[in-house]
C-alpha cells in the first residue's frame, strides 16, 4: 500500500510542477520581460534567454511530464494488482486519470497562468536543473523540432500593443482619448499624406514677387502663420512666416524673403514624414502627387490633428476640418454651374 501511494504522489506531484512551469512560461510577457532590464539584470538574461528558444524548456518540461505520467501509471498499477487484484486495474485506472486531470493539469495550470508574475523569479533555477538532468532529450526534441517547423517564433509587436491598448479601455485603465491616441500612433505607417494634407484649392498663397508692404495689406487679419510663395509658373518655391516680416523693408518681395520648404509625395508614409519634419525641425511640407503637380499642403499640426484624432483650434480658426471645406467648396462649385442646365 505505501509503495502505491509513493507511485501516485511522485506521479502526480512531478507532472503537478510541471504543469505550473509551462504555465507559467508561456504566460510571462515580453513587456515584462523587458521591464527587469534594469531592475532585476540576472532574471532579465535567463527568462529572455528561455523565452527566445522556448523549444527547449518546453522540451525538458514536456519529457519529465510525460516520464511521470508513464513511470506513476506502471507503478500504480502493479501495486493495484499485488494490493487489490486485478480486478480493481480498471478502477484504479479511471481514479488515477481523474486525479492527473485535476491534480496535475487543472489546478497547476491555472495557478501558473494567473500567477505568473510571483512565479517567474522561480523559474530559471528550476528548469535549469531539468534542462541538465535531461539533456540527451532535449537534444533530440530540439533536432526533431528544428526539422519540422523552425524556431520562428517572432512576435507582432504592433499587435500586441494594440491589443493591450484593447484591453486597457475595456478594463477602464485607459482613457478613450488615451486608447484613441496609442491606436492612430500605431497606424501611422499605414496613413499616407495625401489623406490628411490640406488641399491646394483652400490654402491661402503669395505670389514671388508680391512685397512686404502688399502682403500686410493683403493677408491683414488671416489667421495663418506661415504662406507659401509660388511663382509665375505655379510652382511652390518656398514659404515666408507672417512674424519674419515685421523688421524687413516694405519693399521686399516675397522670393528674396522665401525659407526652403521640402517638397514630398502623396504616397509617403506619415510616420517618415513625421520624422524627417523633426529631424529637419520643419514645420510645413509641399505635397506633389504622382505627375509633379502641386496638390496641398502638409504641417505638424496635421500629424498631431492624426496622432489625437481631433481637430487643434485656436480663436483665429473659422473651420476645423479644411479638407470637407475644400469639399464643400467644390461641390457648392458644381451645382452652380449646373444649375442652368438643369432648370432647362
Amino acid at each position: 500500500m505505501t509503495l502505491l501511494i509513493i507511485f501516485a504522489a511522485i506521479s502526480i506531484g512531478f507532472s503537478f510542477l510541471c504543469s505550473v512551469l509551462e504555465a507559467a512560461l508561456l504566460s510571462i510577457t515580453p513587456s515584462f520581460i523587458a521591464g527587469l532590464r534594469e531592475s532585476r539584470p540576472g532574471l532579465y538574461k535567463a527568462l529572455r534567454a528561455y523565452k527566445d528558444d522556448i523549444d527547449k524548456p518546453l522540451s525538458a518540461i514536456l519529457t519529465l511530464n510525460t516520464v511521470a505520467h508513464t513511470v506513476g501509471a506502471t507503478g500504480v498499477g502493479a501495486q493495484v494488482a499485488v494490493v487489490f487484484g486485478e480486478t480493481w486495474l480498471a478502477a484504479a485506472s479511471g481514479v488515477m486519470t481523474l486525479a492527473i486531470l485535476i491534480l496535475s493539469e487543472i489546478i497547476p495550470k491555472t495557478i501558473g497562468a494567473k500567477y505568473w508574475r510571483s512565479l517567474a523569479p522561480m523559474l530559471p533555477p528550476i528548469l535549469k536543473v531539468i534542462m541538465v538532468s535531461l539533456a540527451p532529450f532535449v537534444w533530440l526534441s530540439k533536432l526533431i523540432t528544428s526539422q519540422i517547423g523552425g524556431n520562428d517564433h517572432d512576435v507582432d509587436v504592433r499587435a500586441e500593443i494594440a491589443a493591450l491598448a484593447d484591453m486597457g479601455k475595456d478594463q477602464l485603465a485607459l482613457e478613450d482619448d488615451e486608447h484613441k491616441v496609442i491606436q492612430n500612433i500605431l497606424r501611422l505607417h499605414d496613413v499616407k499624406v495625401g489623406a490628411i494634407m490640406t488641399p491646394r484649392t483652400v490654402c491661402r498663397t503669395v505670389r514671388a514677387e508680391m512685397t512686404v508692404a502688399e502682403f500686410l495689406e493683403q493677408e491683414k487679419g488671416q489667421p495663418f502663420s506661415r504662406f507659401p510663395i509660388m511663382n509665375e509658373r505655379g510652382e511652390c518655391t518656398g514659404y515666408i512666416h507672417k512674424s519674419d516680416l515685421l523688421d524687413v523693408p516694405p519693399q521686399q518681395t516675397m522670393k528674396a524673403l522665401a525659407l526652403e520648404v521640402s517638397m514630398i509625395s502623396t504616397r509617403m508614409s506619415i510616420e517618415d514624414l513625421f520624422h524627417a519634419m523633426l529631424n529637419q525641425r520643419q514645420h510645413m511640407a509641399v505635397v506633389y502627387d504622382e505627375h509633379g503637380t502641386w496638390v496641398g499642403l502638409i504641417t505638424l499640426e496635421d500629424i498631431l490633428e492624426t496622432i489625437l484624432g481631433r481637430e487643434i483650434m485656436d480663436e483665429t480658426d473659422n473651420v476645423a476640418d479644411l479638407r470637407l471645406y475644400a469639399r464643400q467648396r467644390w461641390s457648392r462649385k458644381l451645382k452652380k454651374h449646373a444649375g442652368p442646365d438643369q432648370d432647362s
